[in-house]
C-alpha cells in the first residue's frame, strides 16, 4: 500500500501537499481516483485519526472523545471497505511508515 511518505520521503513540502490535495479531491470530489490516490487517502486518515495507535495518557477527557471519534469513523471506512475479513496489515504498515515520517519531520 502505498503512502505520501513512499513518494516523499522528506516528508510534507509542498509538492507533497499537493499530490496529497489532488488524491483527496479525486477520490472524493472528482473522477478518476487511481488505486494509488485511494491507498494515499486512506494511508492518511488512518495516519491523522491515529487508528491504530493510542496517545491518551496525558489527553484531556474532550481529547480522548474526539479521537474516538475518528476511529469510530476511520473504523467505519475499513469495516465497509475490506469487509470482516479484511486484511489490515498492509494498511497497517502504511501508517506506521507514515507516522516515522511525520515524526522524523518534527524532529
Amino acid at each position: 500500500m502505498k503512502t505520501l511518505s513512499d513518494l516523499f520521503p522528506e516528508g510534507t513540502s509542498p509538492k507533497a501537499l499537493e499530490r496529497l490535495m489532488g488524491s483527496y479531491e479525486r477520490v472524493f470530489f472528482g473522477r478518476g481516483a487511481s488505486k494509488e490516490d485511494q491507498q494515499i487517502v486512506l494511508a492518511d486518515l488512518a495516519t491523522f485519526s491515529k487508528h491504530f495507535f493510542v496517545d491518551g495518557a496525558k489527553a484531556s477527557n474532550e481529547e480522548i472523545r474526539e479521537a474516538n471519534g475518528m476511529r469510530l469513523i476511520m473504523g467505519r471506512i475499513i469495516r465497509l471497505g475490506l469487509g470482516e475479513n479484511g486484511d489490515l496489515s498492509a494498511l497497517y504498515k502504511a501508517v506506521v511508515r507514515q507516522t516515522a515520517t511525520n515524526k522524523d519531520k518534527q524532529t
